[in-house]
């Protein structure tokens, strides 16, 4: 099974599956997962991406072959596009074809079958670089759009690569400019209502020392061999050098090596989120460039290929220099049969990085589990459940839209709960990432998140009885802890819930003026009304949405819209009529 364990089940199949049983195209709020959220929370994991959407067509079809099926598609598209691109270029088939190999082997493309977000935006980055040199700029809007659908955090830094590209190859950036901020506002309903969450979440993130920024990084894992950065073998490196010799590729190239050797360049296309060499991946294209232009000048400089070694004599690298050298010694004495003799290294670094990288079919088929989803249906758990079984991978799985979790696992999770569960009522971290929040055994998490059922193996869990098991089980590594347990009774006045289609609806009594106390994870989008009348929304505790409440018979209803949602609506609509027309006109102009 093509995918990585815990990224493809805990995020990539399981939301996207989760997606399509939702069948709503843009909603404001995800029920079932995090305790009710903003649906944005998971607007990175392809909600609006092609392949996710196609799939609510076919609902009956494993959404992993949707899945599987469009990484290989953009996988093996992004190969063909470079070498179209390079040979409209004018540079040679035996050259352009080497490039493309080298590109399609790279190993950041073993990140198409784990985090697949980080590769998946490099086909409209070539797609772009196609339409700057055939000068029909305009339809670039539409590769913006796609690569905001597909990675919105990767945009801004192809963005600037673009305007790089388009200096470097025509000297100028004015006619681009137009087609950039058309497709930024045609896409505008997503990345508008995500990026309001995202700065209103308060996440803690490590502050970056800006004098180490300038101290060079001489490992060189944004280029060579890393699957966090291109994944290219060292002949780019000393192809990088050998391009300051020509004119046409001098600055560019010094730039280039620069970026890979200066956190500063990283910083700046993360968006001075942090430094991490992954983002330089949208520098790949631009390598292929000036490595095909060096091959096809067959113009050896040795003082720098002298200076490119210098940088290579390392443990990982030195064996890839000496066949680099042993390569470049045969090629520029005229034997140019050898490019394609080397192609085979990076085919070779390639399949050692990504053999034996693929999915337990045993594991997948156990997140999949058909006696669990008929245990929902005919137990009719329409109130929150907690998944006790394989907590890491089940995290963002649904069997059923009965279900209703408190887990999840998204980049952008909602700091107030994170910190509510992981610092307040000390749950287990049970991942090396502590952005999954995954359910646990904590009876304080149990209680205060209001589940009602436990998919558990474990009979014994205080408060739960048992109403389905079968089969033997072996009781090993036996634990006893003591507690109080009238520590955790509370004397709350239960709300009798009526249908509705707001997230709640219902009435209820109160004797005495308190608050009103809600299990929903608190952010900005909360409305609750009183007998009609809106309520002042407050954080209650610690992380939760509520408010004040007085005595006496109360109709309480709560609704949750997601901010900017429909101001991005309207702009993404007003650029689509903008753009379309504009693009008409330009397309029939030339």
């Amino acid at each position: 099974m093509y995918g990585s364990k815990l990224d493809w089940l805990s995020q990539h199949i399981s939301l996207a599956d989760y997606f399509r049983q939702t069948q709503q195209l843009l909603p404001d709020s995800f029920a079932n997962l995090q305790g009710q959220t903003n649906a944005f929370s998971f607007s990175y994991y392809g909600l609006l991406r092609p392949d996710v959407l196609v799939s609510y067509l076919f609902p009956n079809i494993p959404i992993h072959f949707f899945i599987i099926g469009y990484a290989t598609l953009l996988w093996s598209s992004t190969g063909g596009l470079c070498y179209y691109w390079l040979r409209n270029k004018g540079y040679k088939d035996t050259v352009s074809f080497f490039s493309s190999v080298c590109c399609i082997c790279a190993n950041c493309f073993f990140q198409s079958h784990q985090q697949i977000m980080f590769v998946e935006i490099l086909p409209f980055l070539f797609l772009s670089f196609i339409l700057i040199d055939k000068n029909k700029r305009q339809w670039i809007s539409l590769c913006v759009v796609m690569a905001l659908f597909h990675n919105y955090f990767y945009t801004p830094g192809m963005i600037l690569i673009l305007l790089l590209y388009d200096y470097d190859q025509n000297h100028t950036i004015k006619d681009i400019l137009i087609p950039i901020l058309i497709g930024i506002g045609m896409a505008t309903i997503l990345w508008l209502p995500t990026g309001y969450l995202i700065l209103n979440n308060h996440k803690s993130v490590v502050q970056t020392n800006l004098f180490n920024l300038l101290i060079p990084n001489v490992t060189l894992k944004g280029l060579v061999y890393d699957s966090y950065g291109c994944g290219l073998t060292v002949i780019s490196w000393i192809a990088l050098f050998q391009g300051i010799q020509f004119e046409k590729t001098r600055k560019l190239s010094i730039l280039l090596i620069l970026m890979f050797v200066f956190p500063m360049f990283s910083y700046i296309l993360n968006g001075t989120l942090y430094a991490r060499t992954k983002i330089l991946v949208l520098c790949l294209p631009l390598v292929l460039m000036i490595l095909s232009y060096w091959l096809q000048e067959r113009k050896l400089n040795k003082g720098l290929l002298v200076l490119a070694s210098l940088f290579l004599c390392t443990k990982t690298t030195l064996l890839g220099l000496l066949i680099s050298l042993a390569f470049i010694g045969y090629y520029f004495m005229d034997k140019k049969e050898c490019l394609m003799t080397y192609a085979l290294v990076p085919m070779i670094v390639f399949t050692g990085l990504n053999y034996n990288q693929c999915l337990d079919l045993k594991l997948y088929n156990s997140m999949y589990s058909k006696d669990k989803q008929k245990l929902m249906q005919r137990n009719d758990l329409n109130q929150r459940t907690a998944d006790l079984d394989q907590v890491g991978y089940s995290v963002n799985h649904i069997y059923d839209l009965k279900e209703m979790k408190a887990s999840s696992y998204t980049s952008t999770s909602n700091s107030l709960y994170n910190t509510f569960i992981y610092d307040i009522i000390k749950s287990p971290i049970s991942q090396s990432n502590r952005t999954i929040i995954t359910d646990s055994e904590n009876y304080l998490y149990l209680s205060m998140m209001g589940i009602q059922n436990v998919l558990s193996k474990d009979s014994n869990l205080y408060g739960y009885k048992e109403v389905d098991s079968k089969g033997k089980y072996k009781i090993s590594k036996i634990r006893v802890n003591t507690c109080d347990m009238g520590a955790f009774k509370r004397n709350v006045t239960k709300v009798n819930e009526m249908r509705s289609d707001a997230v709640f609806k219902g009435q209820v009594n109160v004797k005495k003026d308190g608050y009103l106390v809600t299990s929903y994870p608190y952010e900005k989008g909360y409305e609750i009304y009183m007998d009609g009348k809106k309520q002042d929304v407050e954080i209650v505790n610690k992380a939760f949405v509520g408010c004040k409440i007085k005595k006496g018979s109360h109709t309480i209803t709560i609704q949750f819209h997601a901010p900017l949602k429909k101001l991005g609506l309207c702009i993404s609509v007003l650029s689509i009529m903008i753009g379309g027309l504009w693009i008409w006109k330009k397309s029939k102009n030339l």
